[in-house]
């Protein structure tokens, strides 16, 4: 994972070949400004397990070691849950944008009756099958998106774009 300006974006030495999609996903949502936080994830995908956070659930947002609290993470930035809940000055969650190579990700519409745990699990919730998101497409999910990541039936190549957006942004309908 990487950060940057997304007035001026730049990727990671070694994934350069993606900012044109950045790029273009970024402006198919709107979004002109403020700081984005970038993962590209490229794994073979094992029979039997997820390439990322599988069940049904919500992230929280990411943050920097600079600001994130010691107590029961452990070093360097990463994601928590809950952040509007922490008591130090910390982002908002964030909406993302994501796009896969290949299927692996589920999302569900609607209003859900039922709170996240406090690592955003939701599967003590009955969701129903919810939809598979096709490849190759990018979609803007809001932070109370609920999503998973799917088990994969055989070893499966994917790319798995994630960008993590400024908390102030607010996507309008949809995920």
């Amino acid at each position: 994972m990487h950060s940057f300006d997304i007035e001026k974006p730049i990727m990671a030495a070694g994934y350069e070949d993606y900012l044109d999609a950045v790029e273009t996903l970024l402006s198919m949502a709107g979004i002109r400004e403020g700081r984005a936080h970038m993962t590209v994830d490229e794994q073979v995908v094992k029979a039997g397990h997820s390439q990322r956070r599988p069940g049904p659930h919500v992230d929280g947002c990411f943050m920097p070691d600079a600001i994130k609290p010691s107590w029961g993470h452990g070093g360097g930035g990463g994601w928590l849950h809950k952040c509007n809940n922490i008591p130090i000055e910390v982002p908002s969650r964030m909406p993302v944008i994501i796009a896969s190579s290949v299927p692996g990700c589920r999302a569900w519409t609607g209003k859900f009756d039922g709170e996240p745990k406090s690592d955003g699990d939701l599967s003590h919730l009955v969701l129903g099958e919810g939809e598979v998101l096709p490849a190759n497409v990018g979609y803007l999910l809001s932070p109370d998106c609920v999503h998973e990541s799917m088990i994969f039936d055989v070893d499966t190549p994917r790319t798995f774009l994630r960008i993590a957006l400024p908390s102030k942004f607010k996507p309008q309908g949809g995920w």
